[in-house]
């Protein structure tokens, strides 16, 4: 293999079963696709945040099945005149193959503008002689909504941090990278569940090394993440079916705490009209209430209703959409983000001191750091390092 080659080719699962943390996502696909039959069955619609799978189960499940894969970009084929041309594949059996697959990736990324893009999608669905997969990452965008009825929605949840993990470090292992330390953790959690991302960022700290430590993510710098919250945000606020949305909640590997600064953070945009606002956050502060009570009284019970109140902000609106909304990330988490190479550095000195002063880092942050703060203000920080054995 050349060593400019990415690792994201490299290591490239070419089966099913080595896809990692998609199992719900690949039995619902493989029960679509063992029960299909030509002008009966839907569509398969994969929806979940770049970089989790979804085109890549498509390519296992062509090449075990024998199946030749049409691949199309449905952004780059933008208006639906370039749809209806190539829909034609749809229909033309292979000579070498048990039969196609076609997929149209990107969906989301269609022209806006142009209404027949749709249409000429749900004719190829109607008429394609082969089965037919959408993919997309956002499904809950209003230019797609008469898409989804002929569509079966398959929802791919972002990779868990722990599966994440090992496969990075298998990686290591097979490049013979020694690691230290935590670093493929913070790397794991870092990607917010995009293990595309995740190997890429871990073939640029390995680039001319075979020891990676913690300070080696430096280089990398902290990267905002917000997109894959978006997968669950559109069904939140558009949704009004409590149950659906109380589900997706708990299925997303988001944290419900961390969704609710979402939602609170991109209520005012959604809600316009001051009575649809009023109503929103009266149910966004009832919530908050039992947020607040799972943390005082450590009852994990009231986390439950936080979600039900959460789940319940969409019966809020009048109206069915206000067409594209960009969602910002809630202030606190960006400022956390900002700051988290500085509050990392700031343990590991109060765990030396700890070790030096014989005392646990959390009472050195508490008891010592004011005063050593004022000392290095007026003294050579090079001599009271030496000191102190920092």
């Amino acid at each position: 293999m050349s060593s400019k080659q990415l690792w994201t080719e490299k290591y490239k699962p070419d089966k099913i079963i080595d896809i990692i943390s998609q199992k719900k996502g690949i039995e619902e696909s493989l029960e679509w696709f063992n029960h299909w039959k030509s002008g009966k069955s839907k569509a398969l619609f994969l929806y979940g945040q770049p970089g989790i799978g979804k085109s890549l189960l498509i390519e296992a499940l062509a090449k075990e099945s024998k199946y030749y894969l049409v691949a199309l970009n449905a952004s780059d084929k933008r208006n639906s005149k370039e749809l209806e041309e190539l829909s034609s594949g749809t229909k033309t059996h292979s000579l070498f193959h048990k039969g196609k697959i076609i997929l149209l990736d990107e969906v989301d990324g269609i022209s806006g503008n142009d209404r027949g893009a749709v249409t000429a999608i749900t004719n190829m669905i109607k008429e394609s002689s082969f089965p037919v997969v959408l993919i997309a990452n956002d499904p809950w965008k209003q230019k797609l909504r008469p898409l989804r009825n002929y569509c079966t929605l398959v929802k791919f949840n972002k990779v868990h941090s722990v599966s994440l993990e090992k496969r990075l470090r298998d990686i290591c292992d097979m490049e013979g990278v020694h690691v230290e330390g935590d670093v493929l953790k913070n790397l794991a959690r870092w990607s917010n569940g995009d293990l595309r991302s995740a190997i890429q960022d871990l073939q640029m700290v390995c680039k001319g090394k075979k020891i990676l430590n913690g300070s080696c993510l430096e280089t990398l710098g902290y990267r905002e993440r917000g997109a894959g919250v978006f997968d669950i945000m559109p069904a939140i606020f558009n949704s009004r079916n409590i149950k659906a949305t109380r589900k997706a909640i708990f299925d997303c590997s988001q944290d419900p705490d961390e969704i609710f600064w979402w939602v609170e953070s991109n209520a005012a945009t959604i809600f316009k009209t001051p009575e649809e606002l009023s109503k929103a956050f009266d149910i966004l502060s009832k919530a908050d209430i039992f947020r607040a009570r799972v943390m005082k009284q450590q009852n994990w019970r009231f986390k439950a209703y936080m979600v039900d109140l959460i789940s319940a902000i969409s019966l809020a609106r009048r109206t069915d959409s206000y067409g594209y909304t960009p969602y910002n990330p809630p202030k606190r988490l960006v400022e956390m983000g900002k700051t988290m190479f500085k509050r990392a550095k700031m343990k590991e000195v109060c765990s030396q001191l700890g070790e030096t002063l014989h005392c646990s880092s959390r009472l050195v942050k508490a008891e010592y750091l004011p005063y050593l703060k004022q000392i290095v203000k007026s003294n050579d920080l090079d001599e009271i390092s030496e000191k102190l054995g920092l």
